[in-house]
């Protein structure tokens, strides 16, 4: 009889943390308000058994979207390709968006997931908020589990520096690396996917797509692939914060890669490297965030204003353009 109530107790006890744990809703406190427009695209993995599993859902409506209304507690609701979501979001004080129900504040059920009808690769998506008339554009990509990726930072990655990225492309000017169009194209036709992860904030999100997949197209024939653009699914002052003031970007990025490594591995697949088969950067805290997140530095190159491109374990510097003559040899077609 002891024993049984004693059994009884623990088994409350646990039922009380786990309904305790569980999301309840409600809006997170303490999120430095968002002050601009921006969504993140979302990957999405196909298991073997079926089940479906995605990153973060992230959207914010910026104050100056919405000086006269107030943005907390507006639903939004989810489409992609024209599919309405079953699970809605509201818009919290910040203007950030939480699931209003579901596994947590911006996590989908495998289910919800499956609901989406996704096509393999890319998918259009957009969050609707009718009460403040705001429409936010992002993408949607479904992988199979095998899938391989290659991760890039953006500015100074791509860009030839991280100011130039930020400033010139304003001015119609693309001040990209030699020959990196024609490395991630060529990278992308023998079977690899792109992830395009960046310390920006999502509320540089148009500004940032327009670079990428309207002014570094057909650049003498070659043009960035089509791929998810990860932000820092914070506001623009945190990660500026971030960036500039503790200079620690690399946690976010930490996070983020952890986030799709998760959902790729599995009991068959259990090195990382299997499935993000390269990281590039152009800084000391894209190393740190590639290697913290489990990918061996040889699989980590970092490059240089000057162009100069240097795998991080072995410390062989070579550039984007000899990385193209070697193309079959790093990146075999799969």
């Amino acid at each position: 009889m002891i024993v049984r109530v004693m059994y009884l107790c623990l088994f409350v006890t646990c039922s009380l943390i786990v309904r305790s744990a569980e999301y309840d809703g409600s809006c997170e406190e303490n999120i430095t308000e968002a002050l601009a427009n921006g969504a993140n695209d979302v990957i999405v993995v196909k298991k073997s058994d079926g089940q479906l599993l995605s990153t973060g859902w992230f959207a914010q409506i910026g104050k100056f979207n919405s000086l006269f209304q107030s943005r907390e507690g507006r639903e939004v609701s989810i489409f992609v390709n024209s599919v309405p979501a079953r699970v809605r979001m509201t818009v919290c004080g910040s203007g950030t968006f939480q699931f209003k129900s579901g596994p947590g504040p911006n996590s989908m059920s495998s289910e919800n997931l499956k609901e989406l009808n996704l096509q393999p690769g890319l998918n259009e998506g957009r969050y609707v908020c009718p009460e403040l008339e705001e429409v936010l554009y992002f993408s949607v990509f479904l992988y199979d589990e095998d899938q391989k990726l290659v991760v890039t930072d953006i500015d100074g990655t791509i860009t030839e520096s991280d100011v130039r990225g930020q400033v010139l492309p304003k001015l119609g000017i693309t001040a990209q690396h030699k020959k990196v169009v024609e490395l991630f194209d060529k990278v992308d036709k023998n079977g690899y996917k792109i992830v395009y992860l960046t310390a920006r904030s999502m509320a540089q999100d148009e500004d940032t797509k327009e670079y990428i997949f309207k002014m570094l197209q057909n650049i003498n024939g070659y043009s960035l692939p089509p791929g998810p653009v990860l932000f820092s699914p914070i506001t623009f002052l945190s990660g500026l914060i971030a960036e500039v003031v503790t200079k620690t970007p690399d946690i976010q990025k930490t996070k983020i890669m952890n986030e799709i490594w998760n959902m790729f591995k599995s009991q068959n697949n259990t090195n990382i490297e299997d499935t993000i088969v390269a990281g590039y950067g152009n800084k000391a805290t894209d190393t740190k965030a590639y290697v913290n997140s489990g990918i061996p530095l040889e699989a980590v190159y970092i490059v240089n204003p000057e162009g100069e491109l240097k795998n991080e374990g072995t410390g062989d510097v070579t550039s984007y353009e000899e990385q193209v003559q070697n193309i079959e040899t790093l990146y075999p077609i799969l």
